[in-house]
This record gives C-alpha cells, structure tokens and sequence, in this order.
C-alpha cells in the first residue's frame, strides 16, 4: 500500500489544546505500556557513544514526555544520565514545564519556537530526536530535517512507533481502550478531559483516527532510505534501522545520521588528545 498522507486532527492550529494535550500524554503512555523507549534508548546509546555527544536535543516535543521518558531508559540500561533540551516549532510552555520538573534537574525547555527543518541555533548541539514526528511531515520537509542535520554536521535519531501495515493497523485499533483506561490518571487532572472521554466520546475517536492516519502516513524503511539518499558524504552517513520492543509485536522503525568521526575525532570526544 502507498502511503498516503491522511489529515491528522492534532495537526491544524483550530485542533483545541485539550485534544492535542491528552494525544500526547495517551502516546507517552502507550510506549512506556509497549517498552519502546528502551529499544530508543538502545539505538540513542550507540549514536552518543559513536559521536562522543554529551545531551539530547529534541525537536518536535509536544508534551516533552517522550524525552523524560527516555532519559529514565538510557539510565536504566547502563546508568547514563545525560541531559536533553526540548523544543516545537509551537512550545506548549505548562507542559515544558511539567516536563522540567519530571526530568529532576536533566531537561531544560526552549520556549521560543524552533523549526526542526530549518539550521537550528548554535548553541543547540548534541543528538537531535524526533519520536514519532516524522510522519507528520510531507517527505520534502522530512528531507530538509534530515538535511539541516547534516548540514549542521549533529547526529540524529527519528524514531516513527507507528507502522503501515495490517498490524499497526490492528494495534491502533486498541487506541479507544486505552484512552478510556488512562485518562483518569494523566496531569494535569481535568474535568474537560473526563467529560470528552466519557460523556462524549471526542477524545477517544480523535485519537483513534489520528493513530490510523499515522498508519498510513508512516515511511517504510525503503521509503526512509529514499528520504536520505544523497543527503550523506564521506563526512555523515545515514542509516535506517527496525527494532523490535521487549516481549509485544510493536516495532519500532527509524533512521540514524552521524558525522563521520577520524580516529583523532575520537579520542578528543573521549577527553584526552594523543601526544604528538
């Protein structure tokens, strides 16, 4: 099946912040429920580990949950604690600062807006991440996040949870109980999020369609080698990957940029340079 760029809700300035919002906490809460953040935190490891980077930008954060969440896994998998900084081209400034407060001392939030497709500010270096952002851009703006990230010689990490295909599909399908199962427990607690779950259902079949509608907008791995083909040099090269998350069907589908390191390169990122 082609892809097949369907309209997402959350996507247009007139969708209501409490639908966008609960979207967000709902998707948090679904990949910790599936464990998919520790298969990022996985790939994430190995680009910090291979660059010599030392924090996490990421672009596109909407709640900032997806960070706060995988910094608690590179912690758990070999006791990494690094920072990340969060930023949207449309900061929700309660959330970032929720998310702050989460992070116990590790996130720092930019509240101006910052376009992931465009050469970001200096003083933003490190991993730049996207979880589950990419399908929501056409592939020329896909392209140019890919590009600027070249451009700029920093690493990046997209991580896409969401599949096209008859079992994404059919998992997306689950979207209604989870939303009902999980809202009374997101923050903040309101009555506007309770009373659009359970007395009318908006909540649940705005995220249902949003989910199917990522379905279909979601890159193949032959179309995210597509995406960066010729984008790399001798200098950044590209790779796309699918990981498996920990005991569930889900998979977990992404594409990996890194400048390429000289021996020199790497000894310098480790803090010490050879003597000549």
């Amino acid at each position: 099946m082609n892809r097949i760029h369907a309209p997402e809700i959350e996507d247009y300035d007139w969708c209501p912040a409490v639908l966008r919002d609960t979207l967000t906490e709902v998707l948090r809460t679904s990949c910790e429920v599936f464990r998919v953040f520790d298969s990022a935190a996985k790939v994430v490891a190995e680009v910090l580990d291979e660059t010599g980077a030392t924090r996490v930008v990421d672009l596109c954060s909407g709640s900032g949950g997806p960070a706060v969440v995988l910094l608690d896994a590179l912690e758990r998998l070999d006791g990494r604690r690094i920072d990340a900084v969060l930023t949207d081209k449309y900061p929700n400034a309660a959330a970032f600062a929720r998310a702050e407060a989460e992070g116990r001392g590790r996130i720092v939030a930019r509240r101006d807006p910052i376009d992931a497709t465009a050469t970001l500010p200096e003083d933003l270096t490190g991993v730049r991440t996207l979880f589950n952002a990419l399908h929501h851009f056409r592939p020329s703006m896909a392209r140019a996040i890919l590009g600027a990230a070249a451009r700029d010689r920093q690493p990046i990490a997209c991580f896409e949870m969401v599949e096209r295909s008859l079992q994404g599909v059919a998992i997306v399908g689950t979207t209604p109980f989870m939303v009902a199962a999980s809202v009374p427990f997101l923050k903040p607690r309101t009555w506007k999020r309770l009373a659009l779950t359970y007395a009318l259902p908006v909540l649940p079949a705005m995220i249902a369609w949003d989910g199917f509608a990522s379905c279909l907008r979601a890159y193949s791995p032959a179309e995210l080698r597509q995406l960066v083909d010729g984008l790399g040099d001798e200098n950044y090269q590209f790779r796309v990957f699918t990981r498996r998350a920990p005991w569930n069907p889900v998979r977990v589908t992404g594409v990996v940029g890194v400048p390429v390191m000289r021996a020199r390169d790497r000894v310098q990122a480790m803090g010490a340079v050879p003597a000549i």
